[in-house]
């Protein structure tokens, strides 16, 4: 499996992007290789953690369109994406 961390801030709240969030959930779940996102927020910082079958599932992801439209929305800035690989044997241990 692998994983991104991916980090922006918005100028716009949360409840403001609530129904656009939902749409992007619900797109994001047909993207081949996707397994979960843990959706972060933390005042005008949004994120999220997502996990992915395998790297190239996730460097499709993080190069597709989904990625492209949260840069090109007018209200989000600062994006900051990290990609790691996941130690699956120590996340069985802690129910991940």
């Amino acid at each position: 499996m692998h994983a991104l961390h991916i980090t922006f801030t918005s100028s716009a709240s949360a409840d403001q992007t609530r129904d656009g969030a939902i749409a992007f959930a619900e797109a994001l779940r047909t993207v081949p290789g996707f397994v979960a996102k843990t959706w972060l927020l933390d005042g005008a910082h949004h994120g999220g953690f997502y996990v992915f079958t395998d790297r190239a599932a996730a460097e499709a992801y993080r190069d597709g369109p989904l990625v492209a439209g949260l840069r090109e929305h007018p209200a989000f800035a600062d994006f900051e994406i990290r990609g790691w690989d996941v130690d699956e044997d120590l996340g069985a241990l802690t129910h991940a």
